[in-house]
């Protein structure tokens, strides 16, 4: 685990997969997955090499509970090179340029939940940062090697609270 990212710059791309609500909770997220281990073979215009992406999206109906596991959508993804040919029951998303914050989490599934809440309850406040409302989501990435503990990267869009100095 990499508890200091890396800020690098990432080109725009596309994403198509199983989108849920968290209103529920995480399980919301298990069912996605669950859901896109099913259907993914039905997705076109897949990118080489595959990579799975797990994508919270904070534009729609975010929900920040305290104490509690915040309320937004999520997509369990594929990247993929065009938006076309969406089959049905699935959503396709453009992911914009930028420069991002990149953490690295090595370990189970099960604990990337704990270390998403070091990224937003420790090191953004710490950090400088605010998210940038322009991006307004953050997403996961692991290459498809069919392994639930290889690497993840996890990637949030910052930006500088004004005063801050770049």
């Amino acid at each position: 685990m990499d508890l200091q990212p890396t800020f690098r710059a990432k080109e725009a791309f596309k994403i198509v997969g199983v989108e849920r609500y968290t209103g529920v909770g995480i399980s919301a997220i298990q069912e996605a997955w669950e859901e896109f281990g099913r259907r993914s073979r039905e997705i076109l215009h897949k990118r080489e090499p595959i990579a799975v992406y797990g994508f919270e999206d904070y534009s729609r109906d975010f929900v920040m509970n305290a104490g509690a596991f915040p309320k937004f959508y999520y997509i369990a993804a594929l990247e993929v090179d065009s938006l076309s040919d969406i089959p049905a029951g699935m959503v396709g998303k453009e992911v914009p340029a930028a420069n991002y914050a990149t953490f690295r989490y090595q370990g189970p599934v099960a604990g990337i939940s704990t270390f998403f809440r070091y990224i937003y309850d420790e090191w953004l406040p710490a950090s400088g940062y605010v998210l940038d409302p322009n991006v307004n989501g953050d997403f996961e990435r692991r290459v498809d090697d069919r392994s639930s503990t290889s690497p993840t990267t996890i990637t949030a869009r910052p930006t500088k609270r004004s005063g801050c100095r770049w």
